[in-house]
């Protein structure tokens, strides 16, 4: 089977799962074979060996039963840097690129900032800021033990030096205060009919579900915001495409200013900011 064929084997029975089967087929025999994309391309000719093969067919079997390609290849790409994934992280979305853009465009004109990234997971949004910002101080949190495992090894990966915190949002950080408050936490209601079963099964729930309204998480975070904001300080958040009238309301209610929402690349509200006024900013308890 050379890599053309297993390319055409996979893309004509990964229709039943998967929007775009060829792109997928090409990337299983890209992780079969160890090589990458612009490789297969440049020579598709040549013969899978035996391991390749077989370690190809078990993938595809995978691929079939939902499996995410992140979890097959343990990896994906964000903001143009590759990531370590498994099954206790959320698999970072290209959605959340705007996240990144909106809370670096936040602090464009600043010199010295400290930087808050809530629910880091894998850390994809704190390493791709400090990767942008050699000069920030970034801090992240997360609850749970093995995602910030998986987020210390992506950090140690891409050469960034970022403290990661043991914690239920706020709850262990201390006296810190932020520059920016940015986090992309669970916002999918419990029961929502829309939440696609492949995501739910394969995906950490924590990262995903945040009580019956989808708004518990931006709830907390908005609340206590205020707190471990420095005067002046940004909040960036995401949240789904249909709560950025209940997350700009929340903001508002909690003294927040020049409150906005940004549209992600399909024209869907995704990511809203707001601006703590020098005379809300609270000491952290």
């Amino acid at each position: 089977m050379t890599r053309q064929q297993a390319v055409d084997f996979a893309a004509a029975r990964l229709v039943q799962v998967c929007d775009n089967p060829r792109l997928d087929a090409q990337l299983l025999v890209c992780h079969a074979c160890d090589i990458e994309h612009a490789v297969l391309f440049a020579h598709p000719e040549i013969p899978l060996s035996r391991s390749e093969e077989s370690l190809f067919r078990s993938c595809c079997s995978s691929r079939l039963l939902g499996t995410p390609l992140a979890h097959i290849s343990g990896k994906k790409e964000f903001w143009s840097l590759e990531f370590i994934v498994n099954e206790h992280v959320l698999i970072p979305r290209p959605e959340t690129e705007l996240l990144v853009e909106t809370a670096l465009q936040c602090i464009a004109e600043k010199k010295v900032v400290k930087i808050l990234d809530l629910g880091t997971g894998c850390g994809a949004i704190a390493v791709a800021i400090a990767k942008e910002r050699r000069d920030c101080t970034v801090v992240a949190a997360d609850i749970s033990t093995p995602a910030l495992k998986v987020a210390r090894m992506n950090a140690k990966r891409h050469g960034i030096d970022i403290l990661f915190i043991h914690s239920d949002w706020y709850e262990n950080l201390g006296r810190h205060q932020f520059d920016v408050i940015v986090s992309n936490p669970p916002y999918i209601a419990e029961k929502d009919p829309e939440l696609d079963a492949h995501v739910a099964q394969f995906e950490p729930a924590l990262a995903l579900i945040s009580g019956e309204s989808g708004l518990e998480a931006l709830e907390r975070i908005i609340g206590k915001a205020s707190r471990y904001l420095a005067p002046g300080g940004h909040i960036v958040l995401e949240h789904g495409f249909r709560q950025g009238q209940q997350t700009r309301r929340l903001l508002q209610q909690h003294g927040f200013e020049q409150v906005r929402t940004c549209q992600d690349l399909a024209g869907q509200d995704r990511v809203s900011c707001a601006h703590l006024g020098a005379g809300q900013a609270q000491r952290s308890p």
